[in-house]
């Protein structure tokens, strides 16, 4: 698997235990703004961010937490990406006679040591004192023989600046403090337990530029790390630099010789390790975002030509903004904006707003506005525990006249007053989202309830209307209409060889949930023309659409005239479908796309890959032309009910 993830373990400390320490301001702060930034810019899951601030964060739980969030967790695999970050105090110590490589007996140097809460404080087996570079360095080793060496660590603190320099005035803003009562035998009796065989090199300290691990650092050795008003000074111009750069391709390197530029007078930034040529997190958060579609420029008819046309939704009056590159999580704000004016099957020609702005011949398009003609409709339920809630929220909710709407996915929406009317139920209990949707594809039958947690609600209802316009999109003409036959079909889980008859009939399929229940999907072509398939899962439980079967657009049709496709049984391109044990979806889609020519299908998806799903086959993005003969496209859609098993296992 392809790593594509991001887990945090972020310290920050303030308020010290002991009365020698000098407590700071802002490391707190600090540390939740970097969860923040995570969670907000780099799609990090909650899950995977561990924060642990003042007392949390004495040795033993930054070091248990070390283990249990990163080491022993088993759902980060080889290759994600790793960050460690630290705001707080650092220190220096004498360091023990033989502490070093190749160390004088008489010589004994200095031990960079991170000051947790309980740092200089008394234990049940001596003074705290700290977490050492050593120990750190064993600790790194420890996490990249089983995760991989894909580490970063940020440190805003500094440990051994120049003391005559740090005065009364400046001693409260300064990320440092002398350790006044722990000795060099509590450094011995604090290693980390695979740090007692490793000595350390005495002139690098948490410095190595050979580690395999990167370190950005506030400061070099003899250097001071301040905070102020805005926090500490490393951690603020990092995320003012972080929300205007191009991520997806700076460098370690690159990042901290902008942060120089910018602010290098007042502290020197440094950054440390074998691999500081690399992106950052190498490149993990920064893989291609399927809303952004490859386009290119006519510069003598300043029209633009874009990979999107009536089978992804857009209609004339469609508005597409244009951008240079197409990574997610790195700043990639709008160049220019346009209108769609002509719209084929798969592409459409759009002319851009304002005629005297530069555009490259090749760039990225993003639908703004679908600018569908039915808006989707919500009504906001009230009880009595959620009238406050709901009135914030519909004075939230955009105007007919406002030109700013809260809304990102572009679809028209509008608030009803009639629940008959509404495509969308919501009401409001506590923390969660509930909502009552209606059966969009079947209105005669009842609505299903769903709680959404995690998301506001204005989130939610953007996910729905998105979500709804893509699942009841087709072609009015219908041509294919009758002419591609879909089928369900029970797997034996060992021969994987089709068991009794196909579970769909009349566009609907009853499943049941149970453990290594497999199935196969089959597509019968009956038309006289050659077929490009995709097939999407969508779950309207939690608004997420994924794109299951995608054929590849360089070889020739995979559904050919009178001929048949089966997606399952195991065959490249078509992985085997499953019921997952757990699984509490009751109503679920199959929402199938058919093409006469190949076309990039990603814009629709939402969210990540449903867990019912063992695998998808990844296909190169690439820049698709038409060919100049008459384009044909149509859809097909089934209904998934989902029961339980009848013995109880489910």
């Amino acid at each position: 698997m392809t790593a594509s993830r991001i887990f945090a373990l972020l310290i920050g400390i303030d308020s010290y235990k002991s009365g020698n320490v000098w407590n700071l301001h802002s490391c707190v702060e600090d540390a939740k703004k970097m969860k923040r930034w995570l969670a907000n810019e780099l799609n990090v899951p909650k899950d995977h961010i561990c924060l642990l601030l003042d007392h949390h964060a004495t040795k033993n739980k930054i070091e248990d937490s070390f283990m249990a969030h990163l080491v022993n967790n088993p759902s980060i695999e080889p290759g994600d990406s790793i960050f460690l970050y630290f705001a707080g105090h650092g220190s220096c110590m004498p360091a023990p006679v033989g502490w070093f490589l190749g160390q004088e007996e008489k010589k004994k140097g200095t031990v960079e040591v991170l000051c947790p809460y309980d740092h200089d404080t008394k234990s049940h087996h001596g003074r705290v004192s700290g977490i050492s570079d050593r120990s750190l360095y064993a600790m790194l080793d420890d996490l990249a023989s089983v995760k991989g060496d894909n580490i970063t660590l940020f440190f805003d603190c500094c440990f051994s600046p120049n003391q005559n320099s740090v005065n009364d005035r400046d001693r409260s803003i300064t990320r440092w403090t002398k350790t006044t009562k722990a000795t060099s035998e509590d450094l011995y009796r604090d290693l980390w337990v695979g740090a007692r065989g490793k000595l350390q090199n005495s002139s690098y300290g948490f410095f190595n530029p050979l580690s395999v691990h990167t370190l950005l650092a506030a400061c070099p050795p003899g250097h001071k790390a301040v905070e102020g008003k805005d926090g500490g000074r490393f951690t603020s111009c990092f995320l003012e630099a972080a929300s205007h750069m191009p991520l997806y391709r700076t460098t370690y390197t690159a990042l901290i010789d902008y942060l120089l530029e910018i602010d290098g007078e007042s502290q020197r930034f440094v950054c440390f390790g074998s691999q500081k040529g690399k992106v950052l997190f190498n490149q993990v958060p920064f893989t291609p975002d399927s809303l952004f579609t490859p386009t290119t420029f006519d510069k003598v008819s300043k029209l633009l030509k874009v990979n999107l046309g009536t089978i992804h939704g857009v209609v004339e009056g469609s508005e597409i903004s244009l951008h240079l590159h197409n990574y997610r999580c790195s700043f990639n704000p709008p160049i220019a904006l346009s209108v769609v004016s002509e719209v084929n099957p798969t592409s459409c020609v759009a002319r851009i707003k304002l005629q005297n702005i530069d555009i490259p011949e090749l760039c990225w398009a993003k639908v703004i506005q679908w600018n569908n003609r039915r808006p989707f409709c919500v009504y906001f339920k009230s009880t009595l525990l959620s009238l406050l809630r709901i009135f914030k929220l519909k004075k939230s909710f955009p105007k007919e006249q406002d030109s700013v709407t809260p809304f990102k996915s572009g679809v028209s929406i509008s608030r009803v007053t009639n629940p008959n009317t509404a495509d969308l139920l919501l009401s409001l209990r506590q923390r969660c989202s509930v909502l009552a949707q209606k059966n969009a594809v079947y209105p005669e039958k009842d609505r299903h309830f769903v709680e959404i947690e995690d998301k506001s609600p204005l989130a939610v209802i953007d996910d729905a209307a998105r979500f709804n316009l893509h699942l009841l999109r087709h072609n009015v003409d219908n041509p294919l209409r009758d002419l591609v036959e879909m089928e369900i079909s029970r797997l034996d889980p060992i021969s994987w060889s089709k068991v009794g008859h196909s579970y769909l009939l009349n566009g609907r399929a009853t499943l049941i949930h149970q453990n290594g229940a497999v199935y196969d999907i089959a597509l019968h072509n009956k038309s006289k023309i050659d077929i490009w398939p995709y097939l999407f899962y969508m779950d309207p439980n939690c608004y997420r659409s994924t794109l299951i079967y995608k054929p590849d657009s360089y070889q020739c049709a995979p559904l050919p005239r009178d001929g048949s496709l089966s997606i399952g049984a195991g065959r490249f391109g078509a992985e085997a479908l499953s019921s997952a044990g757990k699984n509490n979806v009751n109503l679920a889609y199959l929402k199938l796309f058919l093409s006469s020519v190949p076309v990039e299908m990603e814009l629709l998806e939402q969210d990540p890959l449903p867990y019912w799903i063992d695998q998808k086959t990844q296909v190169a993005r690439n820049i698709l032309t038409d060919s100049g003969r008459e384009i044909i496209w149509d859809t097909a859609l089934a209904s998934l009910t989902f029961l339980r098993h009848p013995d109880g296992n489910s």
